[in-house]
């Protein structure tokens, strides 16, 4: 199995979040404060939501680094949910480029398209977006799920070029996180599922 190793990738997209957003918190509020009435009302919701992200990111970022050394295990969606989130991602750059261009409201439509990339590039898993800690799994969000929450696991062979095994691990009906693996990194990932004392399930 591979060594476990910082999730580089995820690090620096949640850096240039962080300082994307808080940018745009800023830009919006100074927009809004120029505009008056509704649309400035609407921009100071546009500059809460984007410190949200900023806040986001730095809860991610602290989960990651607590856990740093965790394994990034690869992740694949449904073709459905990437068709979802391309539109989404369509539609806010059409949004955001007619906030810029015909609104006069580059804060907003700069929010919409950083907004877009976002979302394109945690809906696509451009970045990792599942790792495997010391006590758990985290995934590219900062949510941490711990071995103690969970009750069952499989590995089954799965097809296609290069072959692959797909873990399932969950607790009852209520969760379930699905990774692809290669060969090298079954018994790895399988040694650290059975010191956390899941069972092996045949689902």
């Amino acid at each position: 199995m591979k060594a476990f190793t910082l999730p580089v990738s995820t690090v620096l997209f949640h850096v240039v979040a962080l300082g994307f957003f808080g940018a745009c918190a800023a830009w919006l509020v100074q927009e809004s404060l120029l505009l008056g009435g509704r649309r400035a009302m609407m921009g100071f919701a546009v500059a809460v939501a984007s410190g949200a992200q900023v806040l986001l990111s730095l809860s991610t970022l602290k989960t990651l680094w607590r856990a740093r050394g965790a394994m990034p295990l690869p992740t694949r969606a449904r073709v459905g949910t990437y068709l979802q989130f391309m539109g989404l991602v369509g539609l806010l750059v059409l949004f955001g480029v007619h906030l810029v261009h015909t609104e006069g409201r580059p804060a907003l439509g700069t929010f919409c398209l950083g907004l877009a990339a976002w979302l394109g590039v945690v809906g696509l898993h451009l970045v990792p977006a599942l790792f495997l800690s010391a006590d758990g799994f985290i995934d590219h969000l900062g949510r941490h799920t711990r071995f103690s929450e969970l009750e069952w696991y499989s590995l089954q062979k799965s097809e296609g070029e290069p072959p692959r095994v797909l873990l399932q691990v969950g607790r009852g009906s209520t969760l379930r996180l699905e990774a692809r693996l290669r060969g090298a990194e079954v018994d790895g990932v399988k040694g650290r599922l059975r010191e956390a004392g899941l069972a092996l399930s045949s689902r």
